[in-house]
């Protein structure tokens, strides 16, 4: 509360800072006040002796003759009458005199203050002058001294100047320095200091006033507030008397709940229960409250919770979600001190209870009602099934069928993968209803339907869309070919004879197939378009499969009878090396040359690396063709150096297959001891993707190599995504600038950006620079222009044979 003391105390420091305030004020002013006058005085004197000496100097120096008439203008008299002309000017308010303590003449004698003044100054020698206040006027006093000019009027009578020595007989014998005179200005007080004087006391007046007035305004303020704050504290004390009575009520409401509630209450604190009503002992099955408090909730609870996960740590888990949340409720499964195991749900909602956080659990025995869920449950999910499976075969129908293709295309649509669908329409099926019946019918379609689940992969769908329509979803296929295999499984599994209450029964079927996304990729799209397929097949004359874009059939059929010819292909010596030159454009020399593989296919003709290569791949056949490619190659190379000729480098693809394989360097060594080879004229050609996808795995088995004085080339170089800090360790000699950027310069900008950052990095790591897919001469030009002079392409020669390579580059030279 205010106290009063405090109001007379602020008041009494602000009244005594307001007076000093005010006294400074007044010094300064009358400061200021006896300033201006001394300076005006000063300069008055200043004045008077400068124009009194410069005037006897000018009598004396010129050697004025002092006749009667010029006695009248010694300053003596001529400053006498200047200073009464002077005063009458100014009013008398400033007067200045000239006096002397024994004058020639009596009328410049000093009077009693003049001569009080200069014995003052001549008691005192260093003091220079004096400013003093009568009554109401200030006084300048300065004394004068006998300077040497004055001796010449002054001084020993015999020596002064004649006429002053004949017409004066007193005020000789001077010494130099004595003081002999004064120079007295007064000067009345001027009026404009007391107008100063009366605004500084009429603001002094309004200040006081103001200082009053406010003063008032703030104890009348401090007095309201002081009723107010007796109100306010009359007010407060009242509602917490009322707020108490309510409180207690209250606690004796919340505490009859608490032991009267139909459900079971317990308080928590780091995790073991220290407060709990009845209906939590009968909850939990104990025998009294002390049975129940100060032990761990792991002691009503169950080792592990359904999700697996210990109850110890879940328990843990929810209660710092409740606090972090402000409240959770949660299923737990429970244990009673009988060691029953009983579903409870439980809300826990964290409080403060007796400056400690707690957490106030309500539990709640549900075991009956978990009990009728899981019969629901098992209701729902058999009414689901019946909804969306067929009754025959417990296959999917078509609802659910419906549901799954969606969902697979929405899959693949984010995974960036493929679906096949098959329509599966059983040939004939008709006739065997017709003849003999269609309980007949109905096992023949059980049958079907498990030789079908017995093709399937399980991440597949297979469903009846009903009679004898039949649909798998196919999904993430890796090609073509697998699709074509599935369909093929599927008409021989299906030809297969049946044997039903003693009849032997033949069946076929026709299969439409689309593919999504190269089809449409709506679901609804999709088994049109399976479905007109199937239809294509049944006109194919059944028992067949049809893709809905025939040149997918062909594909498909084209690439089962090339896997089928490969292993023959290297029975029957069906392979051929053709040699593509690499040249140096600058002396247009062969430097080397890269072997390509070729497929004569008796039926096919030359087939191309990128179609039965992957197959190769697929069926394990790789290593042994790759192998063969090595070994023709290499003793191709002893033969052209044997005879003389200088075929360059060999360049040869090396696939993360082939450093896979722990024996691959010892087979390379056993392949140079049979076939003569020298390790330097081979250099060994991996892509960039396989080297910065594997590089921890690859990288030990290329530095054994470099080693062994194989040349390396990183292929396809600037399609894959190099890592500078892993180039740099790779041990490369070459890089190979891929086609792709080739193909547009120099025309395109963004092509001729790239080829120059790599030649640049080549350069800066002394890596040698190959260009792959050069055709034109620009091409070539541009390229040596930049600093890339190996090239290998079109412009120079394509893939030859190794008879037309001796031919062009080595028998006509």
């Amino acid at each position: 509360m205010f106290n009063m003391k405090y109001f007379i105390t602020f008041s009494v420091l602000l009244f005594m800072a307001l007076g000093y305030k005010t006294y400074e004020q007044y010094n300064h002013i009358n400061n200021t006040h006896k300033l201006i006058i001394l300076n005006e005085s000063q300069a008055l004197a200043n004045f008077i002796t400068s124009f009194r000496q410069t005037y006897q100097d000018t009598f004396i120096e010129n050697h004025i003759d002092m006749k009667p008439e010029m006695i009248n203008l010694l300053p003596v008299k001529t400053i006498s009458e200047i200073s009464k002309r002077f005063a009458v000017r100014t009013k008398e308010d400033m007067i200045i005199r000239m006096v002397s303590d024994r004058p020639r003449n009596p009328k410049n004698l000093a009077n009693s203050f003049e001569m009080e003044m200069i014995e003052e100054f001549k008691k005192h020698p260093n003091k220079k002058d004096a400013f003093i206040k009568k009554d109401n006027t200030y006084f300048y006093t300065k004394p004068m001294r006998i300077v040497p000019s004055c001796l010449r009027c002054h001084g020993k009578r015999e020596n002064a100047i004649p006429s002053i020595r004949d017409r004066y007989t007193t005020a000789y014998n001077y010494k130099l320095g004595e003081i002999r005179g004064l120079l007295n200005i007064q000067i009345k007080d001027n009026s404009f200091f007391e107008i100063l004087y009366d605004n500084f006391i009429n603001t002094l007046s309004m200040t006081i006033l103001l200082y009053v007035f406010f003063l008032a305004i703030i104890y009348l303020l401090v007095k309201k507030m002081r009723i107010e704050e007796s109100r306010y504290t009359e007010n407060l004390e009242s509602q917490i008397v009322e707020k108490t009575s309510m409180i207690q009520k209250q606690k004796e409401t919340f505490e009859t709940l608490f032991e009267k509630s139909t459900d079971g209450i317990l308080i928590i604190y780091k995790q073991k229960f220290i407060q709990c009503n009845e209906k939590a002992v009968k909850v939990l099955n104990a025998k009294s409250k002390e049975d129940i408090l100060s032990r761990n909730i792991s002691d009503f609870s169950s080792e592990f919770q359904p999700d697996g996960i210990k109850s110890t740590e879940k328990a843990q888990n929810i209660m710092q979600k409740a606090v972090n949340e402000g409240g959770i409720q949660v299923e737990w499964l429970s244990k009673k001190l009988s060691g029953e195991i009983f579903w409870i749900e439980i809300s826990l909602t964290p409080i403060v209870l007796d400056n400690k956080h707690v957490i106030y659990a309500i539990a709640r025995d549900i075991s009956d009602k978990k009990v009728a869920q899981e019969k629901l449950l098992e209701q729902k999910d058999m009414l689901y099934h019946r909804a969306h499976h067929d009754v025959l075969t417990g296959l999917p129908n078509r609802a659910l069928f419906n549901d799954c293709l969606e969902c697979g295309i929405e899959k693949a649509k984010y995974n960036n993968t493929k679906i096949a669908l098959f329509f599966i329409d059983l040939d004939e099926f008709k006739q065997i209803n017709d003849s003999l019946g269609h309980e007949v019918g109905d096992r023949v379609l059980n049958i079907v339907a498990e030789r079908l689940k017995a093709k399937v992969r399980k991440e597949d769908t297979l469903a009846r869309l009903g009679g004898d329509e039949f649909t798998i979803i196919v999904e993430d296929y890796k090609n073509i070919e697998n699709v074509s295999l599935i369909a093929e499984s599927i008409l021989k599994v299906l030809i297969q004879p049946m044997h039903i209450d003693g009849h032997t029964l033949y069946l076929s079927c026709s299969i439409g197939i689309s593919l999504y996304p190269k089809d449409d990729d709506t679901a609804d799209n999709l088994l049109k378009y399976a479905d007109a397929a199937m239809y294509k097949a049944k006109e194919s004359g059944r028992n067949n499969y049809q893709f809905y874009h025939s040149d997918m059939t062909e594909l498909a059929f084209e690439r089962i009878h090339m896997k089928a010819g490969l292993r023959q292909a290297l029975i029957n010596n069906e392979f051929v090396l053709y040699y593509q030159p690499q040249i140096d454009a600058q002396n247009k020399k062969l430097i080397g040359m890269e072997a390509l593989i070729r497929w004569n296919h008796p039926k096919m003709g030359i087939v191309l690396p990128s179609k039965f290569i992957p197959l190769a791949e697929e069926c394990g056949l790789i290593v042994e063709i790759d192998q063969w490619v090595m070994k023709t190659a290499m003793l191709q190379m002893y033969h052209w150096y044997n005879k003389g000729f200088q075929p360059g480098t060999l360049a040869l693809n090396l696939t993360l297959t082939h450093l896979r394989r722990d024996n691959y360097i010892f087979e390379l060594q056993e392949i140079f001891k049979e076939r003569y080879f020298r390790a330097e004229w081979l250099e060994l050609e991996i892509t960039e993707n396989a080297v910065m996808n594997k590089f921890d795995e690859v990288i030990s088995k290329l530095q054994l190599i470099h080693s062994m004085g194989i040349s390396i080339a990183i292929d396809d170089f600037g399609t894959g995504h190099s890592s500078l800090s892993y180039l740099k360790k790779l041990p490369a000699n070459k890089l190979k600038i891929d086609k792709s950027f080739i193909d547009e310069i120099p025309h395109n900008k963004e092509d001729v950006a790239i080829i120059k950052a790599i030649i640049a990095l080549g350069k800066n790591l002394n890596l040698t620079l190959l260009a792959e897919g050069v055709e034109r001469e620009e091409q070539k030009d541009f390229l040596l222009d930049n600093g890339c002079q190996l090239i290998q392409g079109y412009f120079f020669d394509p893939a030859l044979t190794s008879d037309e390579i001796e031919e062009k580059y080595f028998t006509k030279n």
